[in-house]
């Protein structure tokens, strides 16, 4: 048997291709059934964030895990895989297994050391096992991965002072409008991203929260929490004209705020500059919204600079997660021989 990731990340492809391969939260059960039905893969699993998009596969020996997966990827999605051959990493067994580690661990993503991306990988693996998709293999595996991902935040550094996706988000509005005390903030989204965008805006000071999202007693639950506001998802459009941040992380499969939307809200503001974060994939905002006049638009892949600045901090500790890494990479293959060896027998 064969296992492999087939994948795209913030460091093969821009946001705009990214979000071409990308899969709604509401869509990754669904779809890991039918990548299942295909019939050929054994096990499946699919990752897809805003900053990558990656399938895990497991397959017989005579079937090859990576053609199957493009050939669905390329019909799911209307597009021609040739054209974006550049932007994909394929990666099989002891490699495939090794990335897995890294990924969990913080190691592979735009913040080096985030506590984001375990959830996210957690999130992935429930929804495929409430999918069937996942077996033997990748069930051993991910508990493998759980583990290691535990050890490396007990036994090194790496995560501390880590900043989050949404640190650096709140980090640039301060950077762009100073002072955050006396605006008005308006989180579009209150899943896990949106939890965290409101915890650090009212770390930095602001009083005036608004949160907006499909589920009105979702957003409640969370302004509840932080003392902020709720407000219903048919009319955050009407509320854009009051803020002065706008964040979202909706996901939808279309633009939720368009550049004829702002064009409409530029007479109320009265000038007043509009401070918009895009952190999701596919993206919320419409691209063309950011050449509009004191509107200041940026997106998951403009975080990247900050984030630069705060890679250098843990570099000292990635030697150790390696070598944590590798000792785990190698109990576990241990374990997937002797079963390789068995089933292939």
């Amino acid at each position: 048997m064969n296992l492999a990731v087939i994948g795209i990340n913030h460091k093969t492809a821009p946001v705009k291709i990214r979000e071409k391969f990308s899969f709604l939260p509401n869509q990754i059960i669904e779809v890991n059934r039918m990548l299942k039905r295909e019939g050929i893969l054994s096990e499946n699993l699919i990752l897809s964030t805003c900053n990558r998009m990656e399938i895990y596969a497991v397959a017989g020996q005579e079937n090859d895990c990576i053609g199957p997966v493009k050939d669905f990827l390329s019909r799911f999605h209307n597009l021609c895989l040739s054209d974006y051959e550049n932007i994909f990493y394929v990666y099989k067994d002891r490699r495939a297994i090794e990335h897995l580690f890294r990924v969990a661990a913080g190691l592979d993503s735009m913040v080096v050391g985030e506590m984001e991306i375990l959830g996210q990988v957690k999130k992935a693996y429930q929804d495929a096992r409430v999918s069937c998709s996942t077996g033997k293999i990748l069930n051993r595996l991910l508990e493998k991965v759980f583990n290691n991902a535990k050890k490396i935040r007990t036994d090194t550094s790496v995560g501390r002072g880590a900043v989050s996706v949404s640190s650096v988000a709140i980090r640039l509005a301060k950077k762009i409008l100073g002072s955050l005390s006396d605006k008005v903030a308006l989180i579009i989204g209150a899943g896990l991203v949106g939890e965290q965008l409101v915890f650090y805006l009212k770390k930095n000071g602001i009083k005036n929260i608004l949160v907006a999202n499909r589920t009105l007693e979702k957003a409640k639950i969370l302004t509840h929490k932080f003392a902020a506001t709720a407000v219903d998802f048919d009319d955050f459009r009407q509320r854009l004209g009051e803020v002065d941040i706008v964040i979202t992380s909706i996901g939808a499969p279309h633009c939720i705020i368009r550049k004829e939307d702002m064009l409409n809200l530029i007479p109320k503001r009265k000038l007043k500059p509009l401070f918009i974060i895009d952190l999701a994939v596919p993206r919320d905002v419409e691209e063309e919204v950011g050449k509009i006049d004191n509107v200041y638009l940026y997106n998951i892949d403009d975080l990247q600079k900050i984030v630069e600045q705060n890679i250098s901090l843990r570099k000292d500790e990635l030697d150790t997660c390696d070598r944590i890494i590798n000792n785990s990479c190698k109990v576990f293959m241990g374990w997937w021989l002797k079963e390789k060896t068995k089933h292939d027998a």
